[in-house]
């Protein structure tokens, strides 16, 4: 087991297989079925030393969606209640967030290691391949998994994207680092929000800013922690993958937004132009921001299901 902490759990179970949106597990310990159309899974322990926090909701063809720094699963509902409808939606704390294991060594972290922990949650629960779906350091993931797992991903989704950390990239990085680095971690996610959120976002919807710094932070039952956050800038920092994007061969498509100040258009404009066949859409108005999954979430979930479909 990789030394970490994580929040504590009175369940931890593995699955054999699974059948229609939900799992079939072996004879233990009880699991939680909260719905027909969603089971809750506490823990399954991975090939990869971590234990996996994990949902799956709905029906149809697998669906994986990989979030991004400090972020846990939950920060997908808006997509989940979307895509459940037409696909078996699995969504996970990454390592480092939420009720998976938190290695305390940040330079343990990287995209190789979170796209492993990916893989590994898929052989585990028997599902052979999904559609991907990342975004920001999910999306970095979502790219390590398809060039290093690529039997996998059937089709693949990269958000916010970007294929190299440049000088730039890691000055940005560092500035959110410092508050986590100083343990002020309500400063933390008020700097996260200049880079991430739209101007009109913070001038014009307060209530909605405000809700999201709560649901990130204090009334988060799991919240994000140093080691958790230290260990994703650091994966941020190094990523590196441009030079093997041309080995992805399945259908792509990359968004970004124009109102993207952590990772400006130029990153995934990169992206797009390496990988043989990919498409590229850009998100505009005012909350196109890095967070338009969340600002715009009504036409962000419209064109990403519509691709999807399209591309199945």
């Amino acid at each position: 087991m990789v030394s970490g902490t994580r929040p504590p759990m009175t369940d931890k179970v593995s699955v054999a297989s699974r059948t229609g949106g939900c799992a079939i597990l072996d004879p233990g310990p009880s699991f939680l079925i909260s719905s027909p159309r969603r089971c809750v899974l506490p823990l399954i322990e991975l090939d990869t030393g971590i234990d996996m926090y994990y949902q799956v909701e709905g029906s149809g063809d697998p669906l994986l969606l990989i979030m991004g720094t400090g972020a846990d699963h939950s920060t997908w509902d808006a997509q989940v209640e979307c895509y459940r409808d037409h696909y078996t939606v699995i969504t996970f704390d990454n390592r480092g967030t939420g009720q998976s294991t938190h290695p305390a060594d940040p330079s343990s972290y990287s995209m190789e290691v979170l796209a492993g922990d990916a893989a590994s949650l898929l052989e585990a629960i028997g599902v052979d391949s999904a559609h991907v779906s990342g975004l920001s350091l999910g999306s970095a993931t979502a790219q390590e998994l398809a060039i290093n797992h690529p039997e996998r991903v059937r089709t693949l989704q990269l958000h916010n994207t970007w294929g190299r950390s440049d000088e730039w990239f890691r000055r940005m990085i560092d500035s959110m680092a410092f508050m986590v680095e100083h343990d002020d971690m309500d400063a933390y996610i008020r700097c996260a929000l200049l880079w991430v959120s739209s101007p009109d976002f913070l001038s014009f919807r307060p209530g909605d800013a405000e809700a999201f710094e709560r649901g990130f932070i204090s009334e988060n039952p799991h919240p994000p922690s140093k080691e958790g956050l230290m260990g994703h800038f650091h994966a941020d920092r190094t990523h590196d993958s441009l030079g093997r994007l041309g080995a992805i061969e399945v259908s792509v498509v990359v968004t970004t937004g124009e109102m993207d100040w952590q990772v400006p258009p130029r990153y995934g404009r990169e992206v797009q132009r390496a990988i043989k066949g990919s498409t590229m859409h850009t998100f505009t108005g005012p909350s196109s921001s890095h967070i338009a999954f969340y600002e715009m979430a009504e036409e962000w979930n419209d064109f990403t299901l519509s691709w999807l479909r399209r591309n199945s």
